[in-house]
This record gives C-alpha cells, structure tokens and sequence, in this order.
C-alpha cells in the first residue's frame, strides 16, 4: 500500500492502510458525530500561537508565529515554552487544560483496538486541535494560505492518533533534509491516522503539504478574517507528572504563557479559573 518516493500522487485516501506503524482508516467518525465535532469546533476560540517567546533571538518578527490557530485539551503545550520533549524538555512545557468533550472520549474508546495494534493499551490524555486555512487582513488583497503544517516529529511517548474532519489534506513523511516525501497520503474527512514506532514515528518527520477547498462541511472561527477549511485533532500522551496547572509554572514560564491565558480566560471559565488560583505575589 505504500506510494513508490518517486511517484508525485499520493494514495487517494479512500481505502484502509494498514502498515506496521502506520494506519489509516477512511470514514472511522460516524455522521453523527462528525456533526458534532463540527458543532464543537465552531464553538473554540483557537489562538495564534508564537513559536519563541519575547526577547528570544530565534524570533523574527511575525515569521515566528505559527502557522495555523490552535487549541489544545488535556494539557497545553505552549509554543514559547517549547513542547514536552524527554529528557530534557519535561518541566514547564505542559499545563493543565480543559477536558475531552464526550465526543472525543467515545472515539478514543473506539479506537482501543487500533491502539493496541500500536502497542498502546492507555489512552491519550492530551491532544492538539490544529485549524487550517487562509487569512484576509488586506480587504482589497488576496488571502494568505496557512492550510500546511511544517515538517515535524511529535516527542510524546507511544503512539500518536489524528482526527480529520473537512477538506482532505496531503498527509507526508519525509526525512528532514529529503525533498521528495517517503510516502504521501490524502486524509480525507471523518478518517483517523495512526502513527507508531521506529519507522513513522521517530526515523521519519511528517507534514502537511496542502488543504483542498470546498464547501462541505461548513467550519468557522470567531477569529477576524480567518477561513476555516480543515481541522485536525492530534491526540497524544503526557505523563501525568509533568502537567501543571498553570500556577504551578515557574515565573518565567507564566511570563510567557500569561498573554495566551488572559486570551483564553476570556471565553473559558476554565481558564479563567487557572488564572485566579495563581498564588499571590503580594
């Protein structure tokens, strides 16, 4: 099943591939509950996310903003914290975020036998809702297209599960200084990815390429001049010793975390709620 490195077209997505670490499953979210997460995802209000935190080198300007509106559940890994890394980068990465809805938990238990498969019997308890699409500051300007994801390796133990609902994207693995993908598949709406061992998961990086356009499902954001096209849920697992709530942070970390909580708390009595347990500093 897997597409020759040379060949430009990636597999189709509309049949199961099953490899060892690698599986995808066309069509695994019901109807029903598609429309739920549709309901769910229009209901978040994602935020752009720095990759570097003020005042570090590495940081240029705009150019070091993400690339896509994010939300994460379970436990927030900042950007400008850095992501949750053994065996160095394990403190300050990951604060305590809002729970699963019911949808995603009856998913997740669905999918206990692919994981196992995987080798995972536990079940993640963090995840990543990634929003992909294009940006219309200048009225009279065309948009910018973010639908893409930069090539990467996830750093959490076992396996990782993803999520698609909306336009199908093209799905890569690659080596970091390859240009041509290993192997390149469309994700289509309603489908989960799974990715897993020495292979897919540590040897090779994945991304995503591109996002077609289409108009069904219909996603939102309240975010001004963004246009949703596909999101995608990445979930993972985080030992339970290393999430925080965020005033469990050291004072640098909230330093940074504290403009991206403010912005959360505005619209999350959750968040709001971590923000008001912070121990006083007077």
């Amino acid at each position: 099943m897997r597409a020759p490195p040379e060949s430009p077209t990636p597999l189709r997505g509309d049949v199961r591939v099953d490899e060892p670490g690698f599986t995808y499953v066309p069509r695994f979210i019901s109807q029903e509950d598609a429309v739920e997460l549709v309901a769910y995802f229009n209901s978040l209000h994602p935020v752009w996310e720095s990759r570097y935190a003020d005042g570090d080198p590495r940081a240029r300007g705009s150019n070091s903003r993400l690339t896509r509106p994010v939300y994460w559940l379970g436990a927030w890994q900042f950007a400008g914290l850095g992501y949750y890394a053994p065996p160095e980068h394990v403190h300050d990465r990951c604060v305590r975020a809002e729970p699963f809805p019911p949808v995603f938990q009856r998913l997740l238990q669905a999918l206990r036998p692919v994981l196992a498969d995987h080798g995972d019997t536990e079940l993640p308890n963090t995840c990543l809702i990634n929003y992909y699409g294009s940006e219309r500051l200048d009225p009279k300007g065309p948009p910018v297209d973010y639908a893409r994801l930069r090539l990467h390796r996830d750093a959490e133990p076992g396996a990782v599960a993803m999520f698609s609902i909306g336009q199908p994207a093209q799905f890569e693995f690659a080596m970091p200084e390859a240009k041509a993908p290993e192997y390149s598949q469309w994700v289509r709406n309603r489908s989960i990815v799974v990715i897993s061992g020495d292979e897919y998961k540590d040897r090779l990086y994945h991304r995503i390429t591109r996002v077609r356009h289409g108009q069904d499902p219909v996603l939102t954001t309240p975010l001004p001049a963004f246009n949703v096209r596909r999101v995608s849920v990445s979930f993972r697992h985080v030992p339970e010793s290393a999430i925080v709530d965020f005033g469990g942070l050291s004072s640098q970390a909230q330093a940074v975390a504290l403009p991206y909580v403010q912005r959360l708390a505005e619209h999350s009595e959750y968040w709001q709620h971590q923000l008001q347990s912070r121990p006083s500093t007077t």
